[in-house]
């Protein structure tokens, strides 16, 4: 009898046991609600690493390693060297030359056309640890993935050369100390991949994720800032000649599309299944 009550009481234990090892799985697996891919909840768990020094960087390069293909589309499309359609064909002056080339070369310019990477790391760096924001930035990342994928579709299909490096070298460019900056982004991006710009797309998701996380109206010097940084970014794209007018207006357009078709209705969906939430849990 006292055997059959020891296995009874082993036996609560047990089932005890596994009841906390099972509740502290569920707890250890964040629960990710609809709309966001599981993949991120691996990211997510590292958060903590080194007092939370390392998550900014490592979000960022898991971003970009998601990015990555462009530079195999630019490599493909540079190799084929085949121009479907000439983008600045549809913007002719009426002494008939094209107002892509009219637009003046600016070689300073280099350095806010570089300003790219900051923009990549702006979602880790200002979306808060909550698990809301987290979740948002999630999405913030999908849609860059989403719309830079569409791109480079585009760029297989319909690849256009921009023609117009031409004024770098005449406009001095390789003189001076921006010479190393010009070398650096040559070597890295072949004049290919014109539109439409993600330049213009990428960043734009961005700036309008820090605007919804900050508010114009809470942080009204700091956004104007940004939106002025983003804009001079994106004259940049074609003072640097790096990409025609025709590029930046299809970027735009692509980055708009992002966020009406993905950013913006991911943020709406994700506030609504978690309206319950404490706005500062974690996860």
């Amino acid at each position: 009898m006292r055997h059959i009550c020891g296995d009874t009481v082993a036996d609560s234990k047990t089932d005890s046991n596994i009841q906390s090892d099972t509740h502290e799985s569920v707890e250890y697996t964040p629960q990710i609600p609809v709309g966001v891919w599981r993949f991120w909840t691996y990211l997510y768990r590292w958060r903590e690493w080194w007092k939370g020094w390392l998550y900014v960087p490592f979000a960022t390069l898991i971003l970009l390693i998601l990015l990555s293909p462009y530079l195999l589309t630019n490599r493909m499309a540079a190799r084929a060297g085949v121009t479907v359609w000439d983008p600045k064909t549809l913007f002719v002056l009426s002494d008939g030359s094209y107002l892509d080339r009219s637009i003046p070369f600016v070689g300073w310019s280099v350095v806010i056309y570089c300003t790219i990477y900051l923009y990549y790391l702006m979602p880790a760096l200002f979306a808060r640890r909550t698990r809301k924001q987290s979740l948002e930035m999630f999405i913030v990342f999908q849609s860059m993935c989403i719309t830079s994928w569409i791109a480079y579709g585009i760029f297989l299909v319909c690849p256009a050369e921009v023609d117009l490096r031409d004024q770098v070298l005449t406009g001095g460019g390789f003189e001076g100390w921006t010479a190393g900056w010009y070398q650096m982004f040559w070597d890295l991006d072949r004049p290919f991949n014109a539109w439409p710009s993600l330049h213009v797309a990428q960043t734009f998701l961005v700036v309008v994720a820090v605007e919804y996380w900050w508010g114009i109206r809470r942080k009204p010097v700091l956004m104007t800032i940004l939106w002025i940084a983003w804009a001079a970014l994106v004259i940049s794209t074609m003072t640097t000649k790096q990409h025609f007018l025709w590029d930046v207006f299809t970027g735009l357009s692509l980055g708009l599309s992002g966020w009406y078709f993905i950013q913006r209705p991911g943020f709406k969906r994700l506030a609504k299944q978690l309206e319950n939430d404490d706005p500062e849990r974690t996860w």
